[in-house]
């Protein structure tokens, strides 16, 4: 059915609505019944069996799977048998990897809740998108996502960016008022908007005529998803360095294939084995640990409550180098509570904190006022809210408190109206609304023209600069004066004393207007009678003090970006610990200023570890954070509205506010703050040097242990030569990373920090981990577990040379060696100090995978059948020294070298 082309009442009457009061609760049980929740099904999860069958699509396990079946083939059914198990198990475990990483991604969704502003029952409230049902009432306004396909009943200056379905990438002019008896496509349609396109521009009331799946989105089968999955940078250089090791290993395989044929093996035994090596030497499961890793990761980040919407994001988060801060409702709460009045001549004190209308308006002899004793107060006390279209809504079951409805500073203004002893309901229908002109940052005002007695009003608020600069008269004494240039800096004076201490300052005018059809923001806004202003407080979160310390400690910078001028900037600033070196307060740079700075100026400023930018403009911002990223930082910049976009997008990592934030920067944005807190932002970057640090404790110690089976068997073929027998099997290589490796490896990257994570300076993003060096060390690491395990193997080699079973107990100590030097190498990586220190302990999950695999190493060298199947041996209590004391010199040339390092990094600090 078509609701756009109908008659509007016929529209209310077909979905059992109500244009003024909206929807009464049994409308809306019946509702919901018949048509379900308004969410959309996902259609780009993955199916269960295609991640299970894609753990077969690999080149390696396509090689392994190959060698296998020639193994069957052949009548080599033992290793064939092997082979085949050991696919199957690296497959499962791959595939429940890759299955927690998704859950864990699909549940970051539900975190992300959208909400919509409906009136029902007459009043108007905020509630989940979900419990929308068709019939419903919505209110829209600029930057919020649209919920649910939805007919206009009212608009003023409306549009929608419809690019999602359209793929117009111009905003798409609404009008209410729009007929047609025409069959339309979506992008012609301008009297309905749609489910997962956003406000651009203006207001709008709508009746919700489809939900969920029935929408036009939802016909399409396509969802807004919150959470994007792209691979992180450190995932396409493990494929990419995984790929390259592959080339090697496999020109090495057919080195190897030569050298067995040589001596005599069969066709078979020479291909299977040197296939099989191959396969071992290739970390075929690192991208599979780093996907799990990053999921965890993220996982972690949502339960401090920040939403990475984008894996990638995860690990450039540690890098960053500067936040470039929005003060209200990051650094601060955005709860603004209003505490003082200044009107004719006047100064009056609010009490109680918060949006709920408990306190009093007290005069300076301390007399409380009412409704009743206001008198020529009335206007000024009800001018706040006039000017406004933020209000208050008592608890309800969606919220346990009072909360706002729109902008937080306009909201204020509704509990000081009540507090007067005014309903918001009696001043709205006293004082209809005729036409707004919305707050912008280049005006820094907003205003509504209303009407009462038959007069039109227009009534200004905005910054005290701002309406000083556009007003021409003052009330004073109850008489209406000339503003001189004289009273402005007497008042401007006035409120810098309340800026000096946090106070945000918010001016209040207004202008009678003729009576007359339509209004120009020029006649709106000139020549403005000034009444007074307000003083208003919004307490820091708790813990930004401590967080900025902290980003201060990690060599890390941090500028604020507020709307406030330069006086409360600069107390703020004082607040929160926000100061340069040896406590000198920042620079104070406000819009003017920034105008007559050249880039170069302001490569310079950015030196600072601290800055505060004063009342400066979106494209300001961008400027800002452009500059920034050219000069080489990394920046982390956050955002609420509809204007911050452009900011969110350029910035390394875009983080919006989900409480508070627009649905439009929410969108573009990398990360979302649940709790819209500063320090939650550094909680953030502190897990993204986290995750950065077990990345790479796991990549090196991963390919170490495949460097030291290499050099075990490179060893072997030389022994080879000398009647030596192979030191260690391709299936024993195989169960090494099965047993040893994969569970161990995957805890280390539930690593807690080392105290000093935040002491270091952020990390080029650009820098590889496999670099050159990194990789020597790599290199040197396996070479040391190689040689030592071939150690111990020819030391049980030869001391048994003529008993029973003696080859098969010596392999089995290289094998059980190789293992233990793992572990070695494990513990030496996991800290830059002493590795028996107190970080040892710190890894519960890492010391219980250990218990599980030696558990699994002592199966396969006493279950009997499993010493055939693997060609294992036991061993006596005295052969247990051997890959013991393997482990322990690993351990110990490992620390020396760790040592040597430390050393020599102090004498170069020295």
């Amino acid at each position: 059915m078509d609701f756009y082309n109908q008659n509007i009442e016929d529209v209310i009457t077909q979905l059992n609505g109500n244009a003024r009061t909206g929807l009464e609760e049994k409308a809306i049980l019946q509702a919901r019944k018949k048509y379900g929740k308004n969410v959309l099904k996902d259609t780009q999860s993955r199916n269960v069996l295609k991640m299970l069958f894609a753990q077969f699509k690999s080149p390696l396990v396509l090689i392994l799977i190959v060698a296998s079946l020639v193994s069957f083939f052949l009548g080599q059914e033992r290793d064939g048998s092997i082979l085949l198990m050991i696919v199957v198990l690296n497959a499962l475990i791959g595939f429940y990897q890759e299955w927690k990483a998704e859950n864990i991604l699909a549940s970051l969704k539900a975190l992300v809740v959208n909400r919509c502003i409906v009136i029902r029952e007459g009043k108007t409230i905020e509630i989940f998108a979900e419990d929308l049902v068709p019939g419903d009432l919505v209110k829209l306004t600029e930057g919020d996502g649209i919920p649910a396909d939805i007919r206009l009943i009212d608009s003023k200056d409306f549009s929608a960016n419809e690019f999602i379905l359209t793929g117009e990438s111009l905003p798409s002019n609404k009008d209410y008022l729009f007929v047609t008896d025409k069959t339309l496509a979506i992008g012609e349609i301008k009297n309905c908007v749609f489910m997962g396109t956003t406000v651009a521009r203006g207001e709008a009331i709508g009746i919700v005529y489809a939900t969920g799946m029935q929408t036009e989105i939802g016909k399409i089968s396509s969802s807004s998803q919150k959470i994007k999955i792209a691979d992180a940078p450190i995932q396409i250089e493990i494929a990419d360095v995984a790929k390259k090791l592959t080339i090697v290993t496999l020109i090495i395989a057919a080195f190897l294939f030569g050298v067995r044929l040589l001596l005599h093996d069969s066709l078979v035994l020479a291909l299977v084995f040197s296939v099989s090596v191959a396969a071992a030497m290739v970390p075929e499961g690192l991208p599979a640990q780093i996907s799990m890793a990053l999921a965890l990761a993220v996982g972690r980040l949502a339960k401090r409550k920040a939403i990475v919407k984008k894996m990638a994001s995860a690990q450039t988060l540690g890098s960053a180098t500067v936040i470039a801060s929005d003060k209200t409702g990051t650094i601060t709460k955005n709860e603004m509570t209003i505490t003082g009045c200044y009107f004719n001549g006047e100064s009056f004190s609010v009490s109680g904190l918060g949006y709920e209308p408990l306190g009093s308006i007290s005069n300076e002899e301390g007399e409380i006022l009412n409704k009743d004793s206001l008198g020529d107060l009335k206007i000024f006390f009800l001018s706040g809210f006039l000017s406004s279209t933020g209000k208050i809504s008592p608890p309800d079951k969606f919220h346990s408190s009072w909360y706002c409805i729109g902008d937080p500073t306009e909201a204020s203004f509704a509990t000081l109206t009540m507090k007067a002893g005014y309903t918001l309901e009696e001043i709205e229908r006293d004082y209809p609304y005729v036409k707004a002109f919305r707050f912008d940052s280049f005006r820094k005002r907003a205003t509504i023209i209303r009407k009462h007695n038959n007069k039109i009003i227009a009534v200004v608020k905005g910054s005290i600069e701002s309406i000083l600069e556009s007003s021409t008269e003052i009330i004073s004494n109850g008489k209406i004066d000339e503003l001189t240039t004289e009273k402005k800096k007497q008042i401007l004076a006035n409120a810098e004393v309340f800026s000096q201490k946090a106070l945000r300052v918010i001016a209040i005018a207004y202008k009678d207007l003729e009576v007359k059809n339509d209004y120009l923001i020029d006649e709106a806004e000139q020549d403005l009678t000034f009444a007074g202003f307000v003083t208003m407080f919004d307490p820091p979160h708790e813990g930004v003090k401590s967080a900025i310390e902290s980003v201060f400690k990690a060599h890390m910078k941090v500028f604020m970006i507020t709307g406030d001028n330069e006086v409360t900037a600069k107390a703020i600033a004082e607040n929160i610990g926000l100061m340069n070196e040896r406590n000198e307060y920042p620079m104070i740079i406000n819009a003017t200023t920034l105008q007559t700075m050249n880039d170069e100026d302001l490569k310079t400023v950015f030196q600072k570890r601290a800055l505060v930018f004063s009342r400066v403009s979106p494209d300001d911002k961008l400027r800002i954070v452009d500059l920034l990223m050219k000069a080489g930082e990394i920046v982390a910049v956050t955002g609420d509205g509809v204007n911050d976009t452009l900011s969110l997008k350029r910035a390394d990592i875009g983080v919006a506010m989900g409480k508070n934030g627009s649905k439009v920067a929410q969108e573009v944005a990398n990360m979302i703050l649940l709790d819209d807190n500063f320090a939650t932002i550094v909680i953030a970057v502190k897990e993204g040097r986290i995750i950065f640090r077990n990345f790479e404790k796991t990549i090196k110690a991963n390919l170490a242990c495949n460097m030291a089976e290499l050099t075990c068997v490179l060893f072997g073929f030389i022994g080879a030569f000398f009647g030596i027998g192979t030191p260690i099997l391709a299936v024993q290589i195989l169960l090494i990373d099965l047993i040893g490796e994969l569970l161990p490896l995957t805890m280390l990257t539930y690593d807690p920090p080392e105290k000093n994570i935040m002491r270091s300076p952020p990390r080029n993003p650009k820098d590889k981990i496999l670099t050159k060096e990194a990789m020597k060390g790599i290199f040197l690491s396996g070479i040391i577990m190689g040689i030592v395990a071939y150690g111990a193997f020819l030391y049980s080699f030869f001391i048994n040379s003529t008993g029973i079973g003696n080859y098969e107990k010596a392999i089995t100590i290289t094998f059980v060696s190789i293992i233990f030097g793992q572990f070695a190498n494990i513990l030496s990586r996991r800290t830059n100090e002493n590795v028996l220190g107190s970080y040892l302990f710190s890894n519960r999950n890492l010391l219980l995978s250990f218990v599980f695999s030696i558990f699994c190493t002592l199966l396969i060298v006493y279950v009997p059948i499993l010493n055939l199947y693997f060609h294992t041996s036991s061993l006596q209590p005295k052969d247990w020294l051997l890959p013991i004391s393997a482990g322990a010199i690993c351990l110990l040339i490992f620390e020396i070298k760790k040592s040597i390092k430390r050393r020599l990094n102090i004498n170069s600090i020295i």
